[in-house]
C-alpha cells in the first residue's frame, strides 16, 4: 500500500532525503510501526500488583525548590527547571519553554510547587511543544501563557495548531521530523524524532505528530528529548547533528516494564542515550514532578546519580533543584 507524508512545504528538511512523516489514513504512524497502548492494557496494568508498592509508600522523596530569578535578571546563557519536562532556556538573549506543564489538571496532581507562574516569566518569545500528552500539553498552562504573553509563539509538531487555535492563538508554526523552523532568527531549531506515540482522548490517538528539538547557537548545541523510549535515533541524531552540548532527557515513568518501555527511557537507558549522543552534560528531567507509574518516585534519580558516580557516564551530570537557574 502507498503511504502518504505529511510536511510543512514551508519549512527545509534539514535531512537529505527526508519527506515528512509517515501517515496512515490520518493517524501518524510510529517509528517501529508499534500499536501504542490501547484500553486493554491501561485496565491490565491498573488491576496488577506492583512488586514495588511498599517500597513506593515508603519513599519520601521529594524535589527540593529554589526559586532563583536570575534567568530572567541576567543576560548570560541559563535554563531554569519548572518541574518534569518544563524548561525556561535563555540563549542569545531570549526567552523559550519547553512543554510547559505548570499546574495539577484532572487525573494529574503535581508534587512540587511551580516556581514562576507565567506571569512571572519576563516576556518568553517561543514555547516548544514536543506533544500534545496531558503532562506536556497543558491546556490551563497554556491558556494562561496566553492570557499574558499573547505574542509568543508556538513551535510544535504537525497538526497540533488546530489544538492551539482552539486556545485562542494563531501565532503557531508546525514542522515534521528533520524541518528547521524558519523566522528564528536568534538560533536554529529543528524538529526530530522520538520513540513515542500520542493521544488526548479515547478515539484520537496519532492524530497529532511528536518528536524531539535541537537548539543550535553560535556557540551550543542543546537536545531536547521530549518524551521518548529508546531506540536507534539518538545515533542517528548525532551523525546528523554532529557535537551536542547539553542533553536535556527524561528518566522515570519506565515501570511496569512491558508496558512502559514502548514509550519511556529507564536510567539506565537514559545514560545509554546520552553516550550515544556524544553529549557533555545530562540534565535529567521527566521525573518527581507528577506520579505516572509503578516505581517509586525518588528511584530514578538515585540510579542515575549511582551510574553517574560508577563512570557509566561519558560526560557530566546536572542536576537542578526545581527553579534552580544555571548557567550554560
Amino acid at each position: 500500500m502507498a503511504h502518504t507524508y505529511l510536511y510543512n512545504p514551508e519549512l527545509p528538511f534539514v535531512q537529505k532525503g527526508a519527506k515528512g512523516n509517515r501517515m496512515n489514513g490520518n493517524r501518524f504512524v510510529t517509528m517501529d510501526d508499534m500499536n501504542p497502548v490501547g484500553f486493554s492494557t491501561v485496565m491490565r496494568w491498573a488491576f496488577s500488583k506492583n512488586p514495588q508498592r511498599e517500597e513506593k509508600k515508603a519513599d519520601r522523596f521529594r524535589l527540593p525548590v529554589k526559586k532563583d530569578e536570575r534567568i530572567m535578571l541576567e543576560s548570560a546563557d541559563a535554563c531554569n527547571w519548572l518541574g518534569h519536562s518544563a524548561f525556561l532556556l535563555r540563549l542569545n538573549g531570549t526567552l523559550l519553554l519547553t512543554d510547559p506543564c505548570l499546574f495539577s489538571s484532572a487525573g494529574l496532581k503535581r508534587l512540587v510547587d511551580t516556581p514562576f507562574v507565567p506571569e512571572e516569566i519576563h516576556n518568553p518569545a517561543y514555547v516548544l511543544l514536543s506533544h500534545t500528552h496531558r503532562d506536556h500539553f497543558d491546556t490551563g498552562s497554556l491558556k494562561r501563557i496566553l492570557k499574558h504573553h499573547p505574542d509568543i509563539h508556538f513551535l510544535a509538531p504537525m497538526r497540533t495548531g488546530r489544538l492551539l487555535k482552539k486556545l485562542g492563538t494563531t501565532k503557531y508554526t508546525e514542522a515534521a521530523w528533520y524541518q528547521h523552523y524558519n523566522g528564528v532568527k536568534e538560533m536554529e531549531i529543528i524538529f526530530l524524532p522520538a520513540h513515542h506515540w500520542n493521544r488526548r482522548w479515547m478515539y484520537d490517538t496519532n492524530r497529532e505528530l511528536w518528536g524531539s528539538f535541537v537548539i543550535r547557537t553560535n556557540n551550543k548545541t542543546i537536545y531536547f528529548a521530549g518524551d521518548t523510549a529508546y531506540a536507534g535515533h539518538f545515533k542517528e541524531i548525532r551523525k546528523l547533528i554532529g557535537n551536542i552540548d547539553y542533553a536535556f532527557l527524561p528518566i522515570a515513568a519506565y515501570r511496569p516494564d512491558w508496558m512502559m518501555r514502548r514509550a519511556h527511557v529507564s536510567p539506565q537507558e537514559a545514560v545509554n542515550a546520552f553516550n550515544e549522543l556524544g553529549a557533555k552534560y545530562l540534565i535529567p528531567m521527566h521525573y518527581g514532578t507528577f506520579d505516572l507509574s509503578d516505581e517509586p518516585i525518588g528511584e530514578p534519580i538515585r540510579l542515575l546519580k549511582q551510574m553517574y558516580e560508577s563512570g557509566q557516564m561519558e560526560g557530566q551530570l546536572l542536576v537542578p533543584a526545581v527553579g534552580e537557574t544555571i548557567r550554560l
